[in-house]
């Protein structure tokens, strides 16, 4: 062995013991059913036919037949590796770096846009939605239901006010991530929980 290798491999193992306590801190249940509640609120199944709502009980049900929380663990343990790893940071830091500063230089921002081409790009980010949810939901929950669903969806998404505050919970969970005993400043982060 090379003088260096025995303490990047204990580094690594304490590493990747801290990632596996954070995953498994995460219960299977509570994502199963934070999924469940969004999908029930945002699609309004509560309003929904009683065959419909009916399914997606059976669904929930179904569920948990399906999924282990070994795999769901195994699976979170995974992506944390591939989206959380020291070189995808990097990759995030470098991308809203680019953003911020191209090529170096603070970025003059763009004239501002009339109320038509807004207009039209809210139309193809819903219509850029719609094709992206999948066809068996959309089957399942009913298409006006569905599509209402999306639409208050998009509408959430085109609003300032909610995608700043949801970007400021991210951010505190970052720091949090990061600095754990920040928990009593960082208040934002438990509307996420």
């Amino acid at each position: 062995r090379k003088k260096g290798e025995k303490g990047t491999g204990s580094l690594h193992r304490a590493r990747w013991a801290s990632i596996k306590s954070q995953v498994e801190a995460v219960k299977l249940s509570s994502v199963r059913n934070g999924i469940f509640q969004f999908i029930r609120y945002q699609f309004d199944l509560d309003n929904a036919s009683f065959f419909r709502s009916r399914i997606v009980s059976a669904l929930k049900t179904m569920s948990f037949a399906v999924t282990s929380a070994q795999e769901f663990h195994k699976m979170l343990f995974q992506m944390h590796l591939q989206y959380v790893s020291c070189e995808a940071m990097a990759g995030w830091i470098k991308f809203g770096r680019d953003i911020i500063w191209p090529e170096g230089a603070f970025f003059e921002p763009s004239p501002e846009i009339t109320k038509e081409e807004q207009e039209a790009q809210a139309a193809e980010a819903l219509k850029l939605l719609m094709a992206a949810f999948p066809e068996q939901m959309r089957t399942l929950l009913g298409q006006e239901i569905a599509r209402d669903g999306l639409v208050v969806f998009h509408e959430m998404l085109q609003n300032r006010v909610v995608l700043r505050s949801m970007s400021y919970m991210l951010m505190d969970e970052v720091w949090l991530s990061i600095f754990p005993d920040l928990r009593d400043c960082v208040t934002g982060a438990d509307a996420l929980e």
